[in-house]
């Protein structure tokens, strides 16, 4: 089943510690396990996520940045995007 564009949010999560491309890959396949998320990109350039997820996921946010944090980075607050 696929989701509707306007079921979709957006939010870009700042990540400190992101040193290698290895890093990038193990944040991205932790994020995308995470219940509600259905993308997420990595820019290593900015040393951000870029998750797109179920709008109906309230605490989907903290989820993610707790998996963040739980490889050993730091998720810093969210933003949304528009």
């Amino acid at each position: 089943m696929s989701r509707r564009i306007s079921d979709l949010k957006v939010a870009t999560i700042p990540v400190e510690g992101m040193v290698c491309l290895s890093c990038a890959a193990s944040i991205k396949r932790a994020v995308k396990k995470v219940d509600g998320v259905s993308d997420a990109e990595i820019d290593f350039v900015r040393r951000s996520l870029r998750v797109t997820y179920a709008a109906g996921h309230a605490l989907l946010l903290s989820k993610v940045t707790t998996a963040i944090d739980g490889l050993g980075y730091k998720a810093g607050p969210p933003v949304l995007e528009q």
